[in-house]
């Protein structure tokens, strides 16, 4: 996308980003548009945009023709003029961009396994009081995305889900009641649980078919299995299931995928405002790590003196 698009810087507000984020073009276009219009707009990501403003949105930014070399990646870090569009077709242009993302928002099954973890772990501690268990959710999330070697995978993790905690706060602390005390309309509301069902199968979009997930009983939390285990022992483990008649129970990836997505964005801000900064200091400092580790295999690879 930043070969067809270009690159541009996206900001929003402190509590939401840990600073300007770089963003391929037709991302930040998109998520700006949505961070201004958004937060007002009901039913945003739910209520669907009209198809041909969509597509020409994709295309402005995306299309390629075949066997024709891209020449030049600059694109207008706002949405094109001439296309007239609403907040509701933004929203489903934005959507459409990351179902094309390889991998999804995250872009592997490892930091979506480190979510689960943390989703049924600390789900499960009765230990923890509640603030205690916001901020150690909050690290690890943090640590978790601190993580991630790609700086423009980070990014844009960053901001998906700073705007996405964006929009769905100013529906948690939207008022309820008028003056008179009359309840106001919300089911429109885009609330953290409702983007987490919009959002949940994006997070690792088709890796998520290969990911296995199990339940041993309905009260013990996940069990990770391996992501892909071998035939054999796919087969004898169904063979014993059916014997017994008693297998552990299925679990609803996409369910468990829309928690997970609730779950980062309802935590987002704890995640910015306390600890995202020092995530980030790890990932640089394990960078720095391995790029140096690098640099000594090559040298004692080619009998030179490691400084």
């Amino acid at each position: 996308m930043v070969r067809l698009s270009g690159k541009c810087l996206l900001y929003l507000p402190p509590d939401y980003a840990p600073g300007s984020l770089v963003l391929p073009t037709c991302f930040r276009a998109t998520a700006q548009y949505l961070a201004q219009y958004g937060p007002a707009t009901r039913g945003v990501f739910r209520i669907s945009g009209s198809a041909r403003i969509v597509n020409a949105i994709f295309d402005y930014y995306c299309y390629e023709k075949a066997g024709e070399e891209v020449t030049g990646t600059i694109r207008c870090p706002t949405l094109p003029l001439y296309i007239n569009t609403g907040a509701q077709d933004v929203a489903s242009a934005f959507k459409k961009f990351l179902s094309v993302l390889p991998g999804g928002i995250l872009g592997s099954l490892s930091l979506f396994d480190a979510m689960v973890a943390i989703h049924s772990q600390l789900r499960k501690e009765p230990e923890l009081s509640r603030t205690k268990e916001t901020k150690l959710r909050a690290r690890l999330i943090a640590l978790a995305i601190g993580t991630v070697e790609s700086l423009y995978r980070r990014e844009l993790i960053c901001a998906v889900f700073g705007l996405l905690s964006l929009i769905g706060r100013a529906a948690e602390t939207a008022a309820r009641e008028d003056e008179q005390g009359r309840p106001l309309p919300t089911s429109d509301l885009m609330g953290y649980t409702a983007l987490g069902i919009v959002f949940g199968p994006l997070l690792v979009g088709d890796l998520l078919d290969s990911y296995t997930m199990r339940l041993a009983t309905p009260s013990s939390g996940l069990l990770l299995f391996p992501l892909t285990p071998p035939r054999l022992k796919k087969e004898r483990q169904l063979k014993k299931a059916t014997q017994c008649g008693t297998g552990p129970l299925s679990v609803d990836k996409i369910h468990v995928a829309n928690d997970i997505a609730e779950m980062i964005i309802t935590n987002w801000r704890e995640i910015i405002a306390r600890h995202f900064f020092r995530s980030r200091e790890i990932a640089i400092a394990y960078n720095s790590y391995t790029s140096a580790k690098e640099r000594r295999d090559v040298n004692v690879e080619n009998n030179w003196e490691y400084e």
